[in-house]
């Protein structure tokens, strides 16, 4: 014989109830336990120059609002609850969002408001700072001008590729050229190119720049020849 189930809370008979303790239904559940912990204030941190969002200490490739307010809002999730998330701008101008939550019979809302804050991302502001770890000396005989121009659009698709290699600064004097590059990564990619269209004369070389915890610090000098 199979008895009936009847919410403590509001009298109704149910299929089933839910909770350790104290069982209630799908309705007066999510009265007394939240499905989610959703606090009232959420802070989203945004790259104030490539636009790319803080996440556990990473800097994500999310750029809508949308994407962005998903990867924060994941932060916040419990397994077997689905989440549903609505986001709007105010009077204020303030951006609130409005999460439905989804466990079974039962469903809860939550009202949260959203700031986002800018910083810089450590790309950008190595970047701005004319950071760079290698320097690339362009020199021969022969038309260095497109040879450079070449070397400027291997750096922007291995920028595109990742923020981290990216083409600092170019300084064009009566040798030749000189390119400052951010990584070893992005140098390796223009020699590759430079060597399958040309055959450069590569040379390494390292100059001192100070002095880190007692150590002394060198940069890559590379040097291509192209006559």
């Amino acid at each position: 014989m199979e008895f009936s189930k009847f919410c403590p809370m509001c009298g109704k008979e149910t299929e089933q109830l839910y909770g350790d303790k104290k069982k209630l239904c799908a309705n007066c559940y999510p009265e007394k336990n939240d499905l989610l912990e959703i606090p009232p204030k959420v802070e989203i941190t945004i790259c104030g120059v490539c636009g790319r969002m803080r996440k556990s200490g990473r800097w994500v490739e999310t750029y809508s609002m949308q994407e962005q307010l998903g990867e924060k809002f994941a932060d916040f999730a419990e397994e077997d609850v689905e989440m549903e998330l609505q986001f709007w701008e105010d009077e204020e101008e303030e951006i609130r969002v409005r999460v439905h939550a989804y466990k079974g019979d039962m469903k809860d809302e939550f009202d949260t408001r959203v700031d986002f804050k800018q910083d810089q991302c450590q790309d950008c502001a190595k970047f701005n700072g004319g950071f760079y770890k290698v320097k690339l000396q362009l020199r021969g005989e022969g038309q260095l001008e497109a040879v450079s121009n070449e070397i400027v659009d291997c750096a922007a698709e291995a920028t595109n590729e990742s923020r981290k290699d990216f083409l600092s600064n170019i300084d064009e004097n009566d040798h030749g050229y000189d390119f400052y590059l951010s990584t070893e990564k992005i140098t390796k990619k223009i020699l590759t190119m430079l060597r399958d269209r040309y055959e450069p004369d590569i040379k390494r070389s390292y100059e001192l720049i100070g002095e880190e915890n007692g150590e002394e610090v060198y940069r890559n000098v590379v040097s291509v020849r192209i006559d």
